[in-house]
């Protein structure tokens, strides 16, 4: 044999083993797996994968790591995804060791807005609802209002919004809608809210100052700060003074809707 390929072969096997002895002495050495990092990769399994952000966390591990240090994460901070399959709720219940009540954690989204705000110019740019708030607040009179370009629709994976071109004004269908969130963040206004799906009501507006702006008023369909429905039920509608709109705490106050001037206090079902 060539003395030359001996030489490698030798070579090549002292590096084999050396490296071999190497793993080992490292895998003795390291520390196992700690038990949150296992619950994590066992929730995570479980997760969506979606990595969509609603909850708050960069993605679905992460979220899954969030829940393995502490499980109130899920009512705090659910994954609506989740909680809309079956199987995830099985599944997460097992991993976490608790039982969920999905339907009483339901959540949908509101817009706060009915749209009837006219056009201070006709918007020719970027067909979207954050380019169009860079130019002044946007092209509609009110400047808190919706511009209906439909950036909350191209995010939402559950095909759960429409754009009324009439009204101008992104509609929420809540046969559809899971409360997942994605929503909330498109809205350059921050008129989209997510409310507990046994939500009666909510407020169809956002112009948020007593007097109105001149040259940018809020519509005809707009709160006009009577307050006339915190007196209908002020057990269930407070007055917010930072906003200066009223509040609502989910239950279904009619009077309060008849009483509204401007009907502006919009039923839910």
């Amino acid at each position: 044999m060539d003395m030359n390929i001996l030489y490698t072969v030798i070579a090549l096997t002292a590096v084999g083993l050396g490296c071999g002895i190497a793993i080992y002495i490292v895998n003795k050495k390291l520390p196992e797996e700690s038990e949150v990092m296992k619950r994590t990769g066992a929730i995570a399994e479980v997760l969506p994968g979606m990595n969509c952000g609603a909850c708050g966390k960069p993605g679905c591990f992460a979220y899954a790591q969030a829940l393995a240090e502490d499980t109130d994460v899920i009512q705090t901070t659910p994954c609506m995804t989740a909680l809309n399959d079956e199987d995830c709720v099985a599944g997460l219940e097992e991993v976490l060791g608790v039982k969920l009540d999905a339907a009483g954690m339901d959540m949908k989204a509101v817009v706060h807005c009915t749209g009837f705000s006219e056009h201070l110019f006709e918007y020719d740019g970027i067909d979207s609802c954050k380019g169009a708030a860079q130019l002044a607040a946007g092209y509609k009179k009110c400047p808190f209002g919706c511009l209906g370009l439909g950036d909350c629709m191209k995010v939402c994976p559950y095909d759960a919004y429409r754009i009324d071109k009439e009204k101008g004004v992104a509609i929420v269908d809540w046969n559809k809608c899971i409360g997942c969130g994605l929503c909330v963040a498109e809205c350059p206004h921050g008129l989209i809210e997510l409310v507990p799906g046994a939500t009666g009501q909510y407020l169809g507006c956002s112009y948020p100052v007593l007097l109105p702006i001149p040259g940018r008023e809020r519509c005809k369909e707009a709160c006009i700060k009577c307050r006339k429905c915190t007196r209908a039920n002020p057990d269930h509608v407070t007055w917010n003074n930072e906003k200066m709109l009223p509040s609502f705490d989910g239950t279904f106050v009619p009077e309060a809707i008849e009483e509204c001037p401007p009907k502006v206090i919009i039923k839910t079902r």
